[in-house]
């Protein structure tokens, strides 16, 4: 093999071994006013955009979210729990 062909083939074999890294890496939910995140009836999370009356349904029944509440995904399931600031130490 060529030089060239041996680097490029290294590159590629990097890149494989590096992609379930950094697919893994989740990213900040990029949250706007008037989007809902939304969990549906099978588990799927998908973000959609309320039409005006059923977002006004949603915020009369919607609780604000209390400062330093920790959202985490565990075996597909969705949870919320409240945190102290040891928690937050531990990250």
């Amino acid at each position: 093999m060529s030089t060239f062909t041996t680097t490029l083939s290294a590159a590629g074999i990097a890149a494989l071994l590096a992609t379930p890294s950094l697919a893994q890496q989740a990213t900040p939910w990029e949250l706007q006013e008037g989007k809902a995140h939304v969990v549906d009836m099978e588990g799927k999370m998908k973000v959609m955009q309320p039409k005006d009356k059923t977002m006004e349904t949603l915020k009369k029944r919607a609780k604000a979210v209390p400062k330093g509440t920790i959202f985490f995904m565990n075996n597909g399931q969705l949870y919320q729990a409240p945190a102290n600031k040891s928690v937050f130490d531990d990250f």
